[in-house]
């Protein structure tokens, strides 16, 4: 068994003409949403509470999370700011690193991926409609990850359509725009 923690980015800039999509920034309204309390502080303490009810722990015998990211900007920045959350409730983290499978939203290399990772716990931040689809095929339940919402899926190690458990959804935090 493995936990699988899905992240979909923060709030991103608008795409302007001529500008690769990967690299489009979070907001700065975006960046400080993900950094306020109510932010992602308060999505891993919830996901750590509900964790806990379903007898688990986010971090089994104090392994640190694996932190994985998509290559766009937006989401290594959303990345950044998880890990900073985590090490602020003193929950260890791994430095963040890239996979393709979630820029690509493919699905297939992405499983093949964290079957090969000896992570307990995997926290992948990625987009839509990736995460929500990829969350709806391993668990038969459909969510919307709005900008900064958080997924806790159980993953057995035979992996199939609806073999897995949504033990946690957390909505992503209010964008205060200015």
């Amino acid at each position: 068994m493995k936990q699988l923690i899905l992240i979909r980015h923060g709030k991103p800039e608008p795409g302007r003409d001529g500008e690769p999509d990967v690299l489009r920034e979070l907001t700065p309204a975006g960046r400080a949403a993900l950094a306020a309390p109510t932010g992602f502080a308060h999505t891993f303490t919830q996901l750590a509470a509900d964790a806990t009810e379903a007898g688990l722990t986010l971090s089994p015998a104090g392994a640190p999370l694996e932190l994985w990211t998509s290559p766009a900007v937006r989401a290594q920045q959303t990345a950044l700011e998880a890990a900073a959350a985590l090490e602020r409730i003193h929950q260890p983290v791994t430095a963040p690193q890239t996979c393709e499978a979630l820029w690509e939203q493919d699905a297939q290399a992405f499983m093949a991926a964290l079957d090969q990772s000896d992570a307990a716990t995997v926290i992948a931040v990625g987009h839509i409609p990736f995460m929500n689809h990829l969350t709806g095929w391993l668990t038969g339940e459909s969510v919307s990850f709005s900008p900064g919402a958080a997924a806790l899926i159980l993953v057995p190690d035979l992996v199939g359509e609806g073999t897995s458990a949504l033990i946690s959804f957390v909505p992503g935090p209010e964008v205060e725009d200015r």
